[in-house]
């Protein structure tokens, strides 16, 4: 009987493990829980910030979208009329040209009559002109912000059949401030009745407060 209690305990210890604390969790649930907690809040966090700049930039959105609908709308093209293909000079002085053939208008900023721009709010403009004349005689052109030459260009007679030339220039005016074409001494400029490649153009590229430097 004593030998079969000894090979019994011998079987049941056999069984057991011999290192393992059987007490011990394989894993830790509270730890897996305390850093899942952790995660979750770094996420809320992360979702709120990102709510918050999102409706920052709706905010901007909207602000842009006002200022784009209230801004001044002003922009203009305009040509020379004629009935037939002809020429404005030469002439013994430098003369106005008058851009009386309006292309476009708006804002009405631009008046045909005087062939002058007027600004109608302070802020930065771009001008150009563009002109063609028959090689027989030079072409030279001036934008003058007021009664100062800002930009010119000269064509001197080629010997070709025809001449093309442009020039543009940015532009800060006060409210009030004129814009106009000017042809020099001595010289022409093509005007046809259809094609109009003698032209004014202006725009505003964006007001400026009135307090700005």
């Amino acid at each position: 009987m004593a030998l079969f209690q000894i090979f019994f305990i011998s079987i049941i210890s056999s069984c057991m493990p011999q290192d393992a604390d059987i007490m011990t969790p394989v894993v830790n649930i509270f730890s897996e829980l305390k850093e899942l907690k952790a995660l979750l809040d770094g996420l809320r966090t992360d979702l709120n910030s990102a709510k918050n700049e999102l409706e920052e930039q709706k905010i901007l959105i909207q602000d842009l979208r006002k200022q784009v609908k209230e801004s001044p709308k002003v922009a203009f093209t305009a040509s020379m009329s004629a009935t037939e293909d002809t020429n404005r000079g030469p002439f013994s002085t430098e003369t106005k040209l008058i851009f009386d053939k309006v292309l476009t208008n708006v804002g009405d900023a631009y008046n045909p009559v005087p062939g002058v721009f007027t600004a109608p709010v302070k802020g930065v403009y771009y001008f150009r002109y563009s002109g063609s004349a028959f090689a027989s005689h030079d072409m030279g052109l001036s934008i003058f912000k007021g009664t100062a030459r800002f930009v010119s260009s000269y064509e001197y007679n080629s010997g070709e059949r025809n001449d093309q030339m442009s020039n543009g220039a940015v532009m800060e005016l006060d409210v009030g401030e004129e814009v106009h074409v000017r042809l020099w001494v001595r010289c022409w400029i093509f005007v046809d009745p259809r094609y109009n490649y003698s032209t004014f153009t202006g725009y505003l590229l964006y007001p400026q407060d009135s307090a700005s430097v």
